[in-house]
């Protein structure tokens, strides 16, 4: 039986390493992570021109790519199973989505798998990253990192103002966005000041597509702590959720700028 481990026992946990300076990182693949994985394990030359023209990423790295998620999410203290989709009402409405997606969610077992991810563990929520912001939970991440040191990985430098209101210090690493070639404009430089830096902060907080996953590995492995909150970022710049976290959750930036409303049983969650 798959075990999605609820989402007051990850903040829970969070803060324990926080407050012991113990490692913790969250990661989290999703349909875009087993889309790749499977475009690489069957030998589509598409998938890897796609995601390649979108971070930069070279050919000839991407069986690379795939051995370091497989080493980071082994390390990782949680990583997400889709199974959460099937197994919850509240997340169901996944399935609405297109059929391809639906049957590469269902797959995830056979992908990571195959990839080498060990699926004899507990898990998270795919939509971990939307989950650990809910205004109408027991507690979020925002009102524990609020006394915290922060560091953000993403493509958005407006978010070092934005959380500023938020939390007690906030230094973010700026990546170029989609098409910007970040692999060779950013890659090298991000995991070396990781390797430095993963112990200045309380908590890294990291939305770097697929080469996050990395960074999120390589934080933990340095003794420091991330979770991978994805397109949350782009959530709080936009002000509104993309088609897919809204199917979960409603985003009114009047009520709260930075969290979310689940219109499921949050007992479920």
């Amino acid at each position: 039986m798959i075990n999605i481990v609820k989402i007051s026992k990850i903040l829970d946990d969070i803060e324990d390493c926080v407050l012991r300076n113990k490692r913790f990182s969250l990661i989290r693949f999703n349909d875009g992570g087993l889309k790749v994985m499977d475009g690489i394990l069957s030998g589509d030359k598409y998938t890897k021109i796609v995601q390649g023209r979108k971070e930069g990423i070279p050919q000839n790295y991407f069986g690379e790519l795939l051995s370091g998620w497989a080493k980071c999410a082994n390390e990782a203290n949680y990583i997400d199973s889709p199974e959460h989709y099937f197994s919850t009402k509240s997340m169901s409405n996944r399935g609405k989505t297109d059929d391809r997606k639906w049957e590469l969610l269902s797959r995830w077992k056979e992908l990571y798998t195959e990839t080498g991810i060990n699926i004899n563990r507990d898990f998270c929520s795919p939509e971990a990253g939307l989950l650990l912001f809910l205004l109408n939970y027991e507690h979020n991440l925002l009102d524990l990192i609020r006394n915290m040191n922060v560091c953000c990985i993403t493509n958005f430098y407006e978010i070092e103002r934005l959380l500023s209101d938020y939390v007690s210090k906030v230094d973010v690493k700026v990546i170029p966005s989609f098409f910007g070639n970040h692999y060779d404009v950013s890659f090298e430089t991000i995991m070396n000041e990781i390797k430095e830096e993963a112990t200045n902060y309380d908590l890294w907080l990291i939305g770097a597509g697929e080469l996050g996953r990395l960074y999120t590995g390589e934080i933990k492995r340095y003794g420091g702590r991330a979770v991978d909150i994805g397109k949350i970022f782009d959530s709080w710049i936009m002000k509104k959720l993309d088609k897919r976290l809204s199917m979960f959750a409603n985003y009114n930036v009047s009520e709260h700028r930075l969290l979310f409303k689940f219109n499921g049983d949050c007992s479920e969650i």
